[in-house]
């Protein structure tokens, strides 16, 4: 048993650096894991990891799907997607 005395301070440091490797700000997107899941799943970037995907953006133009789709049956501009329609 004395010899396991000796890497107890070994395995402490491995876990400390392990930890801090978790938190690197360079390679961990803002948010949490549940708040870039939903961005993913929704095209809404509430978790600031995904900026290509805010409203007005080319690729998701503002509003969301359901108001977008309500423009384009009622020839409305509810979502601020279409302003030929007003």
């Amino acid at each position: 048993m004395p010899r396991f005395r000796q890497f107890t301070p070994v395995a402490a440091l491995l876990l400390a650096f392990g930890v801090a490797a978790c938190a690197n700000a360079r390679t961990n997107p803002p948010g949490t894991a549940a708040e870039r899941a939903y961005d993913q799943n929704m095209g809404t970037n509430t978790s600031g990891a995904y900026p290509r995907q805010s409203d007005g953006r080319p690729g998701n133009p503002p509003g969301n799907v359901v108001e977008r789709s309500y423009d384009r049956t009622t020839g409305s501009n509810t979502s601020g997607a279409y302003p030929q329609n007003r």
